[in-house]
């Protein structure tokens, strides 16, 4: 029972959080005239995908940790079904944010052209599309579930020999394998835009800011730590949990990838001082509430 409960406060606590520090991100990014762009719209999308991902396991996974309500287990699979989606969508966003912020840097004058609002929205519908077709073929008609099992207190896949190799492949091999290619390709970006800052500076055209220092800084850090925290969600819960034998850090381990995009919020807007600046109230509005209460 303490076991229990210990489980379901950390996940109250990590996805409380997750929940709210995303939305702030898509609310700040909604605020922010540089977001009305291609970069923007997938920056919003990875957002909502991080908040749905911690809204999920706090109104449905957080309550079956309490009480076992059977109704609720036994559809859980449709729940590990939009997970499931939910998790390659979020995955796939990530490579597409790499991918643009790789253009921009390498490819400038044909940024423009490949990235416009339009494409990139038919971009993001696709990743929704193939994402829901992909789980719902390999986790649902195939037949191995994600579902929710009462002794790990989260959502595992079915335990047969044929998923334990399919998932391996569909899940593990392929969004590990994204993930280090989104790593690279940003590591990649950010070594590419310090470089091109150092020649422009050498070259006595523009002085770099410290402001502009510090920008090139955060992006390497929200690069590489959205990165290490997706990927060390896939390794956690491949190769860490099933050789653990304590049932807390099993399921510690075991939901780190849910955890991880939690957090992602909070490093967003760690990593980005653009975004809490908007946070902030606006002057002009509380002037005028100012003179409406003097009034």
């Amino acid at each position: 029972m303490q076991r229990k409960m210990i489980v379901a406060l950390i996940t109250f606590l990590v996805t409380v959080f997750g929940t709210v520090s995303n939305a702030l991100v898509f609310l700040a990014a909604r605020r922010m005239n540089s977001m009305n762009s291609s970069f923007g719209i997938i920056t919003k999308n990875q957002a909502i995908c991080n908040f749905l991902m911690s809204l999920i396991f706090l109104v449905y996974i957080f309550p079956l940790q309490i009480s076992d309500i059977k109704l609720m287990v036994t559809y859980s699979r449709f729940i590990g079904l939009i997970v499931g989606t939910i998790y390659e969508i979020s995955n796939l966003s990530h490579f597409l944010i790499a991918s643009n912020r790789f253009c921009a840097v390498f490819l400038p004058f044909h940024y423009d052209n490949i990235f416009t609002i339009f494409k990139t929205k038919i971009l993001r519908n696709l990743i929704w599309v193939t994402s829901a077709i992909w789980c719902m073929v390999f986790y649902e008609l195939i037949g191995c579930k994600f579902s929710y099992d009462v002794e790990s207190w989260s959502l595992v896949f079915l335990a047969t020999e044929m998923c334990t190799q399919l998932t391996w492949y569909t899940d593990f091999t392929f969004n590990t394998s994204l993930v280090v290619l989104t790593l690279i390709t940003n590591l990649l970006t950010a070594f590419k835009a310090g470089r091109n800052s150092r020649m422009l500076v050498t070259a006595a055209i523009i002085k770099k800011s410290k402001q502009q220092k510090q920008r090139e800084l955060n992006f390497i850090k929200q690069s590489f730590l959205q990165g290490l925290s997706v990927f060390s969600g896939q390794v956690t819960y491949y190769l860490i949990a099933p050789i653990l034998s304590n049932p807390v850090l099993i399921f510690c381990f075991g939901t780190m990838y849910v955890f991880m995009h939690s957090i992602e919020g909070a490093i967003i807007l760690a990593s980005n001082q653009e975004m809490r600046s908007a946070l902030k109230p606006r002057k002009g509005k509380s002037r005028f509430k100012e003179r409406l209460t003097t009034i």
